[in-house]
């Protein structure tokens, strides 16, 4: 399948993140970033299926830079054409193990080790195949937990590829809600639930934040509670979503969190905290952390 993307990029420093971020999520579908060790700098990178308004890319690129009190950045915006992605991907996606989970793509020859619990996961627009730190931690605190306990009701807030839907149906074989705000990751992730035959236990729904359970699909959800939640998402979104992730977890529940730097910690769990939750372990993978919180009760 040939894609066609704009990429858009800027080098700033690490503390002016969070600025920018907010600044280039309007003009993109999806957001990275990574260090330059020589520049000692964090180039960023956003990528879109159709090209931004470059006028007003540029007003929010200088918005941004005053705010953070540097120099504004050069901006790169470029097509990306007739390259296929795919096939670039799964070069660079060979099997991966990953706590109990054996992570692997239609690509892959030979059987999986007897005793993982294996799941396929190609390559698509949805984000989620094992090989990002957030997901591998979320994965290792997934069977972690599974040596104590076995939830009876499951969400997974931001779901993506579905890969940690997939990892909690497959382990515990009971009822996962899956929703995320994009409706090509529902997608994606619906797929992906009947290749490893688990659509009898994904039910997945899209929409903003927890208002997912409140339409479409998942409508009258908002009112049962869960046992253990997983937002694999960015820091901000899952500071700002701490209320309804509270409302939505019984107590005594647990919510496994990825998605942010070590830096973010504080502002993630200080959001929680206010809501009756505490911290029960911390995962770090490459300066990437993920959070295993538990509600109070």
């Amino acid at each position: 399948m040939k894609n066609t993307l704009t990429r858009v990029a800027i080098s700033i420093p690490e503390n002016a993140i969070p600025v920018f971020e907010d600044a280039l999520e309007p003009f993109v579908q999806s957001l990275l970033w990574s260090v330059d060790d020589e520049a000692e700098m964090q180039v960023m990178e956003g990528y879109s299926d159709t090209p931004p308004d470059e006028g007003l890319l540029s007003a929010a690129i200088k918005g941004a830079a005053k705010v953070a009190g540097i120099t504004a950045p050069d901006v790169t915006v470029e097509q990306i054409k007739d390259r296929d992605w795919v096939a670039e991907n799964l070069k660079q996606f060979p099997p991966i193990s990953i706590g109990r989970f054996y992570i692997y793509g239609a690509h892959v020859d030979g059987s999986s080790p007897a005793s993982a619990i294996a799941l396929r996961i190609d390559q698509s627009v949805a984000f989620g195949t094992g090989s990002h730190a957030t997901t591998a931690g979320c994965l290792l605190a997934i069977g972690d937990i599974a040596k104590s306990k076995k939830p009876k009701r499951v969400l997974d807030m931001g779901t993506g590829s579905g890969i940690l839907a997939l990892a909690m149906a497959n382990l515990w074989r009971i009822p996962v809600v899956a929703c995320d705000i994009d409706e090509k990751a529902v997608a994606v992730a619906r797929t992906n639930a009947s290749l490893n035959s688990l659509g009898a236990y994904i039910k997945t729904g899209a929409g903003n934040g927890y208002l997912a359970l409140k339409s479409g699909n998942l409508k009258n959800r908002a009112q049962k509670k869960f046992d253990l939640i997983t937002a694999n998402i960015l820091a901000r979104p899952l500071a700002v979503m701490a209320p309804d992730l509270t409302n939505a977890l019984l107590p005594g529940g647990r919510a496994i969190l990825s998605g942010l730097i070590i830096r973010d910690e504080k502002m993630v769990l200080n959001a929680h905290r206010r809501h009756g939750l505490y911290l029960e372990k911390r995962i770090v993978i490459d300066g990437w952390l993920t959070l295993v919180l538990k509600k109070s009760g």
